[in-house]
């Protein structure tokens, strides 16, 4: 996954080091097979004074490729490593995932006119794609205004959704904003979901009247805290989100029923029995996107435990997944 948070991180790690007058590197993952620890479009900065920010391997690799990063920043010529993890005997041994990577380290010039650019785009938090061949080819930035901005790329390419692709030399790095849930309810078990959810790549609104509960105090992750009612909200605002519904109130659960399902959602989560979801449905038939009870069977019990079970869900929504156990497959990630 290419995520424009972690690379809003890494940029603000660059410009950092930037005043430290010091130079940095930008290293991405385009290309595993097999397993491994992280997916193509991880990143993870690399500096000259020996900073690191992020990871690429859970520090299998970071030590061996901070030498090639120290390389490509003294001359500024990018480079590209490959580590076949399954039969290297070097890096084979004792190393958990058996998979074949290919590593991008290309050297920053956080001054320069097109990096300015890619961090302009990094923080304006809108989609666009790196394309570059590599390693020492072109390097291009297509910013998503309308659906004609991406008409240089090719077809499939447009398609993808916060996926990194490598082919014939040339990597679409492809950098979206994170999904949107809205936490209905500020109760007590929202604390360590709001919290979790943020941790998992969320960008979290919380939607609940009461002044005293929805609070940046009380919800530190969570991005937007919208003090007022179901009905008050502006259904423009919502649209294609996720939801978890977890009033523990009638009325105000139905009003956030009725708007969630009128708002094209990716998903919605209702906290409680089915038995109540059917009451609170009425007629309505139960759509596809609509979990009751929200969240997987683990036999949670404590608030914690719940927001582990419903964020586990909402992971295994997003990435296409059954939320099962992974006991039993040969690869991790399919």
């Amino acid at each position: 996954m290419s995520s424009i948070r972690e690379a809003q991180q890494i940029w603000a790690a660059m410009e950092r080091a930037e005043q430290r007058k010091v130079r940095t590197a930008l290293l991405t993952l385009v290309s595993v097979r097999g397993s491994a620890y992280r997916r193509p479009g991880a990143k993870m900065m690399m500096a000259s004074d020996g900073e690191m920010y992020g990871t690429l391997s859970g520090g299998c690799l970071e030590g061996d490729l901070y030498h090639y990063a120290e390389e490509a920043m003294a001359s500024m010529r990018p480079a590209v490593r490959h580590y076949d993890l399954t039969e290297d005997a070097m890096w084979g041994l004792g190393i958990g995932c058996k998979g074949t990577i290919m590593v991008w380290i290309e050297p920053v010039e956080v001054k320069s006119q097109f990096w300015q650019q890619y961090g302009d785009l990094v923080e304006q938090d809108r989609p666009f794609v790196m394309e570059a061949k590599l390693p020492l080819g072109f390097r291009r930035l297509h910013a998503q205004v309308g659906e004609e901005e991406f008409s240089e790329l090719p077809e499939e390419v447009r398609t993808w959704r916060s996926v990194t692709r490598y082919r014939d030399d040339v990597v679409y790095d492809v950098l979206v904003p994170p999904e949107r849930l809205i936490v209905v309810g500020a109760g007590h078990d929202a604390v360590p979901l709001v919290a979790l959810a943020n941790q998992a790549g969320f960008e979290v609104t919380v939607l609940d009247p009461r002044p005293h509960f929805n609070t940046t105090k009380k919800l530190p992750q969570a991005t937007r805290h919208w003090v007022q009612q179901v009905g008050d909200v502006d259904p423009a605002k919502v649209q294609n989100a996720y939801w978890i519904i977890m009033n523990h109130h009638e009325s105000r659960d139905r009003a956030a029923l009725d708007l969630a399902m009128k708002s094209h959602p990716q998903y919605v989560g209702m906290l409680g029995p089915h038995s109540r979801t059917l009451d609170l449905l009425g007629a309505k038939p139960i759509p596809a996107f609509l979990r009751s009870p929200v969240g997987l069977s683990i036999g949670a019990e404590t608030v914690d435990e719940v927001a582990v079970s419903i964020v586990a869900e909402l992971l295994a929504h997003r990435n296409g997944k059954s939320g099962g156990p992974l006991n039993g497959h040969q690869r991790i990630h399919d």
